[in-house]
């Protein structure tokens, strides 16, 4: 089935298993994040009101959840009124997330054609990002690591390899 996506198959492994984690659709949106330029613009005149801007939408758990945040505040009515000067206002490419949304479109269709539910755990959920972390373990689990007790290393879990902590 991952052959159906034009995709790296780490991402497709993530869309096809996300139903059982119950985050389809957030990892619809994921998937097309990371398929699209970056969403964060970072002006060399602007730098620090760039940063701040992006640390309204930080998610303690990472980047992957503050894009999702990010895609989730472009997709609001507040932002909708006028979805280019608030991109403008927050320092987000308008053009990467429009086309972020025209991908998602294209993996939705190719979802529901292979009969892959479009499900979500609701946001007042305690699993809601626990769901979504799941997900992504599960198409990346060949990066997944823990790290050592000495807290300086980290040892790949698919084939125990040592990596430094940056």
């Amino acid at each position: 089935m991952a052959s159906e996506f034009p995709l790296d198959p780490a991402l497709a492994v993530m869309l096809i298993t996300s139903p059982e984690f119950e985050c389809s659709n957030e990892m619809l949106s994921l998937t097309a994040l990371l398929s699209v330029p970056q969403i964060f613009t970072r002006p060399a005149n602007a730098r620090k009101w760039a940063d701040d801007a992006k640390m309204q939408f930080a998610h303690p758990d990472g980047d992957h959840l503050t894009m999702l945040n990010a895609y989730h505040a472009f997709k609001s009515e507040a932002a909708q009124p006028d979805p280019m000067a608030w991109c403008r206002e927050n320092y987000l490419s308008y053009r990467s997330l429009t086309s972020c949304d025209n991908v998602r479109a294209q993996l939705e269709r190719i979802m529901v054609k292979n009969d892959l539910p479009l499900v979500s755990t609701p946001f007042e959920d305690k699993k809601y990002y626990i769901n979504i972390r799941r997900a992504l373990c599960a198409g990346f689990f060949m990066q997944v690591a823990k790290r050592t007790g000495n807290g300086k290393t980290y040892v790949t879990v698919k084939d125990n390899q040592v990596r430094n902590c940056l």
